[in-house]
């Protein structure tokens, strides 16, 4: 893809920039196409062949974020002009961005939580609302039924049978001593 950028030159500490077309995959520093003018940053000055910028730019060449800036101040328009603004984001701001987001998840798992729950309910009614269809399912729901009532009828003669127990054994044992005293 073709993009139109900046290209250093000039001494050290004193840069100047040539605006060029080339291969966005390339080096900054590598060949480019087409030299469409130059920017010099100390004195602001600008010099663009802008017939051929509009020309590379309906050809798909799309300018970096300076160069758009360039162009805008020129007065050049296209499509393709697109200047993307950049901010710093302080501690503060980030930690309410990421105060924000634990409370958006924690109000979407509850959200969650609470469907889920709607649903296993009304699967339940639906389960308990339903016709028997089948003859044998009933029959065998009323045998299990009647197991659980013969178990908790047995386990209630145990524990009547465990509390009459202990008295048994003291009145044998008040049997035998009184036997033995004879």
């Amino acid at each position: 893809m073709l993009a139109i950028r900046l290209r250093r030159t000039g001494k050290k500490g004193q840069p100047s920039y040539r605006i060029v077309v080339t291969d966005e995959r390339k080096s900054v520093y590598g060949s480019y196409i087409e030299m469409l003018g130059h920017y010099n940053p100390e004195t602001k000055a600008v010099v663009l062949e802008k017939e051929k910028v509009v020309e590379w730019m309906k050809k798909g060449a799309k300018p970096s974020n300076t160069v758009a800036k360039i162009f805008a101040k020129e007065g050049i328009k296209h499509n393709s002009i697109v200047i993307k603004k950049f901010r710093a984001v302080s501690k503060k701001e980030l930690e309410a961005q990421k105060a924000q987001e634990e409370k958006a998840k924690a109000e979407e798992a509850a959200k969650k939580e609470a469907a889920k729950a709607a649903f296993e309910e009304q699967v339940a009614e639906e389960k308990a609302e339903a016709p028997k269809e089948d003859k044998l399912m009933e029959m065998a729901e009323k045998s299990i039924e009647d197991v659980k009532k013969e178990e908790s009828a047995v386990a209630e003669a145990k524990a009547d049978k465990t509390e009459k127990a202990p008295e048994k054994p003291a009145e044998e044992s008040e049997k035998k001593k009184e036997d033995e005293k004879k």
